[in-house]
């Protein structure tokens, strides 16, 4: 009992000495300590991620009993960081991380992943982070077949090179995430750093995601009484290696705004604005008048005159707690809209928006730690799409929000479970989505990266039109956590992927084993 005692002791000195650092951004991380951030009456702004570190997160650590070793090396890597150095005037973490993974399908695979994260604090306000991975694997043919398509982007994880293992379909590559953090006072909070963001309840976020690579940004977080608002300043790229040289990569500059309000015990609103700024014929990206903290920058626009204006999304996010256990949420966004037209339903292309609406229910059924999920996203044709593809809502050849893109109906449900150290996860998925038609010129909408208003049908465009695709994943997994600081963990998983078109079919069961330290998403569910 004293040995739990001291652990419990620990860990919340541990994290309270590492100060504003963010809690990982990682589904399955947050899947673990979620509800209490639900409870009726707990006033938290839950959608803007990653969370920044707090005294609420030991509630996570402190579900698990610690595996007690005489050996401090091999106690702290079951149950604290590698390496800890605190003092009251700074502190210091030093973790590995990894991900080694053997798998099967028509072919041996495998995933090769190595890192370190490094942390600390210096002083009561400033608060540091970095990790490194280098990385080689060998992936399912449908994921092998996205990256040679798709400027050699490996889904959120950057370029990757094949030479000098081009037949061997070994993917080489490595990238890094890191911030700093100053803490100003109980009210603002500054960010400058390397990484991505998530806006959202759900599983997927139509209105930005972590699904595309890492890129620079400063964020400017206002927390007051039932507001939370987020300035986010962000650089991104767009990567075409089909043209010339001197413009394979050309930057564009993004502002996003999120005003996030609790209303009551059991409802939040959220919304969103975003406004991307492509580099002009003369290289200039940034425009000083898109740092207005100021939401709504509409009328802004307008006083910079029309080449310098930006392509806008805004978005409406809404979360109601049925009880402690259940809530409902959902999302709208709007790139661009015509009311005649959308009271006529005639399919017309500039009605582009999407939703998502779902539902989470924790102790379900009263059964600790078993928590439902299930939601459906749409968006339809040439939303996130631009006349001037640099402006378009996507970053490093990926989208920004959902991985589909555009011109697609998803639903996703997950079943997920833990006992003590234990887990399982099952998620099902089924969408159906567009695609253009090879040998055909039109432009149906479900690919963001061609210009919107080239070789368009004006009217009676619909979800999932031209080379439509119906997608089916089953994806079951079983774990075992042995360290809840780093979220490592031991994994035996089935994916069953099934993709059919107008043209083919194919089928795909991956059957892995892995060892990891699970702290960031990759989306491979497309």
């Amino acid at each position: 009992m004293k040995k739990y005692v001291l652990f419990f002791v620990l860990s919340k000195f541990s994290l309270l000495m590492i100060g504003q650092t963010n809690a990982p951004l990682s589904h399955s991380y947050y899947s673990y300590l979620e509800k209490d951030m639900h409870d009726i009456g707990v006033s938290k702004h839950t959608s803007f991620k990653p969370f920044l570190y707090s005294t609420d997160d030991i509630i996570f650590y402190n579900s698990f009993k610690p595996i007690v070793s005489k050996k401090s090396l091999i106690h702290n890597f079951l149950n604290s960081n590698l390496l800890s150095i605190e003092h009251a005037d700074y502190s210091f973490v030093l973790n590995p991380l990894f991900h080694f993974e053997i798998a099967e399908d028509n072919d041996r695979r495998y995933v090769n992943t190595r890192g370190i994260e490094v942390k600390g604090r210096v002083g009561e306000k400033l608060s540091f982070y970095s990790s490194f991975y280098e990385n080689q694997m060998v992936l399912p043919n449908y994921l092998e077949g996205y990256v040679r398509k798709n400027e050699n982007v490996l889904p959120g994880q950057g370029i990757v090179k094949y030479y000098p293992f081009l037949n061997e379909g070994i993917m080489d590559f490595y990238y890094a995430t890191g911030y700093i953090n100053y803490d100003i006072n109980r009210f603002f909070d500054v960010q400058l750093g390397h990484g991505k963001h998530f806006i959202g309840d759900g599983y997927r976020s139509m209105m930005l995601s972590d699904n595309s690579f890492n890129y620079p940004y400063l964020k400017i977080t206002t927390d007051v009484w039932k507001f939370k608002y987020v300035n986010l300043f962000s650089y991104f790229q767009d990567i075409n290696f089909d043209i010339d040289a001197p413009d394979i990569s050309k930057s564009k500059f993004s502002a996003i705004h999120y005003l996030s309000t609790n209303i009551g015990e059991r409802l939040n609103i959220g919304i969103f604005e975003s406004i991307m700024l492509g580099e002009d014929s003369l290289g200039n990206v940034f425009d000083i008048n898109y740092m207005n903290p100021i939401i709504f920058y509409r009328p802004v626009e307008y006083s910079i005159g029309y080449s310098r204006q930006g392509n806008a999304l805004l978005g409406l996010s809404l979360k109601y707690k049925i009880t402690s256990t259940s809530h409902l949420y959902g999302q709208v966004v709007l790139d661009e809209i015509a009311i005649s037209d959308f009271r006529a339903q005639n399919g017309a292309w500039r009605n582009k928006y999407g939703g998502q609406v779902g539902m989470k229910y924790f102790e379900a059924f009263g059964l600790e730690n078993l928590t439902l999920q299930s939601e459906l996203n749409f968006a339809r044709p040439f939303t996130y799409s631009h006349f001037n593809p640099i402006q378009n809502y996507a970053h490093y050849a990926q989208p920004l929000a959902h991985p589909l893109g555009a011109s697609f109906l998803e639903n996703v449900s997950f079943i997920r479970y833990r006992k003590d150290r234990w887990t399982a996860d099952l998620k099902l998925i089924h969408a159906k989505y567009g695609g253009e038609i090879a040998g055909d010129t039109t432009n149906y909408g479900s690919d963001i990266f061609l210009p919107y208003d080239e070789n368009y049908k004006e009217f009676g465009n619909d979800i999932a039109q031209g080379n439509t695709s119906n997608l089916q994943i089953i994806d079951l997994r079983v774990g075992y956590i042995i360290n809840p600081k780093t979220n490592m963990k031991i994994e035996l998983g089935l994916t069953n992927r099934s993709l059919s078109d107008r043209n083919s079919t194919a089928d795909n069961q991956y059957l892995f084993f892995s060892f990891k330290t699970d702290l960031q998403n990759f989306y491979y569910d497309f």
